[in-house]
C-alpha cells in the first residue's frame, strides 16, 4: 500500500500534458470568471441557484472571510454553471473517443446533452450540445475535454468548481486507486496555479444511493486530500442528507404526490444544500484565492 502511494506523484507527473502549450488554432478566452462544472444536477436547476451563489460571494462569505484579501477578486465577476448529463469527472480527462462520448457524441433523441446558465453572458438556461457553437468546443480527437477547455486561455476561471458525484458513485465507492487514478489525471489537466475546488452534488432520494455516493465521497475526498491543490466540499454530511434523503418536497412529484425523479433535486433542495454548506463552500474558495 505505501508503495502506491508513494507511487502517486510519479503518477501524477506521468499523466502531465503540453495542455496549456501553443496549438495551431488561436481561440479567443470565452470562459466565465467563475465557472461551476457538473452534470446534469446542474441543468435541473442547480445552475441558477449555483450562479445566484457565486454572484453573490463577497456578501455571502463576508463572515467566514477574516482576512479581506481573498474575496474582492470575485467582486463582479462573472458566473457560469455547465452541467452535461450523465458525466462524471472522468469523462472530462479521458482522451478516448469512448470515455468522453457522453461529453462530444451528439445526443440522439434530442440533439443537445447539456444544461448552462451564464455562459457568453446568458443568465438564462440554455440547452446546448458539447462540441457545437463558439463556446463549446471542447472535443478533438487525442484529446480530453479538459484539455481543450483550458487551452490558450479559451476557458480561464479565477475559480473553478467541479460539481459531481452521481455518475463516478459506483466506480469510486469500489475502488479508491481508481479515485486516486481520476484525481492525478484532473490535477495534470488543470492550469497550473487555477484555484479549484471539488464540491459533491446533492444528495438524492434513495437512501441506497446516497449510501453508496457517501462512501464515493470519502474515496474522492481522500484522493484531493493527498495532492492538497484543490480544496473538498463535503456536500454529503450527515445533516444535508438527513435534510433532504426521503423529502419528497424537495423532487419533481406526480399529481398523487409520489415523486417522479429521484435523482434530480428541486432548486428548493439546491438551496437548502447550499445554505448548509456555505461555511464549506466559503472556506474553501477563500482559502483558494489566498493561496
Amino acid at each position: 500500500m505505501l508503495r502506491k502511494l508513494f507511487a502517486l506523484p510519479v503518477l501524477l507527473a506521468t499523466f502531465s500534458d503540453p495542455s496549456f502549450a501553443e496549438t495551431d488554432v488561436k481561440r479567443a478566452g470565452t470562459g466565465p470568471d467563475v465557472l461551476i462544472l457538473g452534470d446534469s444536477q446542474i441543468s435541473f436547476g442547480a445552475g441558477r441557484v449555483y450562479n445566484d451563489f457565486f454572484a453573490d460571494i463577497e456578501n455571502k462569505c463576508a463572515p467566514y472571510d477574516t482576512s479581506g484579501i481573498g474575496l474582492p477578486a470575485l467582486r463582479n465577476a462573472s458566473v457560469a454553471s455547465l452541467g452535461v448529463r450523465s458525466t462524471g469527472l472522468h469523462s472530462w480527462v479521458a482522451t478516448d473517443e469512448q470515455t468522453k462520448a457522453t461529453i462530444c457524441e451528439v445526443d440522439k433523441k434530442y440533439g443537445v446533452n447539456a444544461g448552462v446558465y451564464g455562459v457568453g453572458g446568458k443568465r438564462d438556461r440554455a440547452f446546448v450540445q458539447m462540441g457545437k457553437g463558439p463556446h463549446y468546443q471542447f472535443c478533438t480527437r487525442d484529446r480530453s475535454p479538459f484539455q481543450e477547455m483550458f487551452a490558450n486561455g479559451y476557458y480561464a476561471p479565477k475559480v473553478f468548481v467541479m460539481a459531481f458525484l452521481g455518475n463516478a458513485s459506483q466506480r469510486w465507492a469500489g475502488s479508491p486507486e481508481t479515485a486516486r487514478r481520476d484525481v492525478a489525471l484532473t490535477l495534470s489537466q488543470l492550469p497550473p496555479g487555477m484555484p479549484c475546488i471539488f464540491m459533491t452534488t446533492v444528495p438524492v432520494h434513495g437512501s441506497k444511493v446516497n449510501a453508496e455516493r457517501t462512501k464515493a465521497q470519502a474515496n474522492i475526498k481522500a484522493a484531493f486530500d493527498l495532492y492538497r491543490r484543490c480544496d473538498f466540499v463535503e456536500g454529503y454530511t450527515p445533516e444535508v442528507v438527513a435534510e433532504i434523503e426521503g423529502n419528497a418536497k424537495y423532487f419533481r412529484r406526480r399529481d398523487n404526490g409520489t415523486v417522479k425523479d429521484p435523482f434530480h433535486p428541486s432548486p428548493s433542495a439546491v438551496r437548502r444544500f447550499v445554505a448548509l454548506n456555505t461555511p464549506q463552500i466559503c472556506r474553501a474558495v477563500i482559502n483558494q484565492l489566498g493561496q
